[in-house]
């Protein structure tokens, strides 16, 4: 009777700490850091918790509500549905795979700021429709849905109050994002690798006069493909 006692408390007792764990201990293990991510504050416990002002690279993502997912946790995996609560960005929901081989995110949907994450390319906003980017490691293992940029600036005459929208894929090890404009003249297109490294350009085909010596200012160069803006950074 003892023996069974003893079994029946430890097994009430691994539950309740289970229950209890608190999200920064999850958030420890699950090593956001490796995605680029970093918390001002976080609480409560991995089945009901919150991450205030995420950080992704030098970007403030938003306050968002998480928990884990109980399913991906018995097969050994770490994976966390979240959901922006700031009204002021709007919407942004998806489900962040980390703490193992494979990280990154699925099902992304919303909108994210982008100033400061595509290498001071002038566009202010991405954004995601059903986006899965996953790593295996250093190699991208999937990458699909839609993404869509929006311009920070406008480049004189041109059209481009619509943006910029297009698909990501695997191109290789990194995920390879192709968005265009809807005349398919400008197009924009960049690389995201396992360490964060991005690089990519803006590029411009339009032949309206006197548009060299503008899109100049901004950091346009002249090239065989057009008018070409490139970008770099880490997250």
């Amino acid at each position: 009777m003892n023996w069974r006692w003893a079994v029946w408390t430890t097994g009430v007792a691994l539950i309740a700490m289970l229950l209890l764990l608190p999200l920064r201990v999850a958030l420890s293990a699950a090593d956001l850091q490796r995605l680029g991510m970093s918390a001002r504050q976080v609480g409560g416990t991995i089945w009901q918790g919150r991450i205030g002002e995420l950080m992704l690279g030098r970007q403030l993502l938003g306050t968002f509500d998480v928990r884990l997912d109980p399913g991906a946790l018995l097969l050994g995996r770490v994976a966390m549905p979240f959901e922006r609560l700031d009204q002021i960005q709007g919407p942004l929901t998806g489900v962040l795979r980390a703490g193992g081989s494979v990280t990154g995110v699925e099902q992304l949907n919303g909108s994210v700021p982008a100033a400061n994450l595509l290498g001071g390319a002038p566009i202010d906003s991405l954004t995601f429709t059903g986006t899965t980017i996953l790593f295996d490691g250093d190699r991208c293992s999937e990458a699909s849905g839609r993404v869509a940029a929006n311009l920070a600036v406008r480049f004189g005459p041109l059209a481009l109050d619509r943006g910029f929208a297009g698909t990501v894929s695997c191109d290789g090890n990194r995920v390879r994002a192709r968005l265009a404009s809807e005349a398919g003249t400008e197009q924009v297109e960049f690389f995201v690798s396992s360490s964060g490294r991005v690089r990519g350009w803006i590029t411009i085909r339009s032949p309206l006069p006197g548009l060299d010596s503008l899109l100049s200012t901004y950091g346009f160069r002249t090239g065989p493909g057009g008018l070409t803006l490139p970008f770099e950074t880490r997250l």
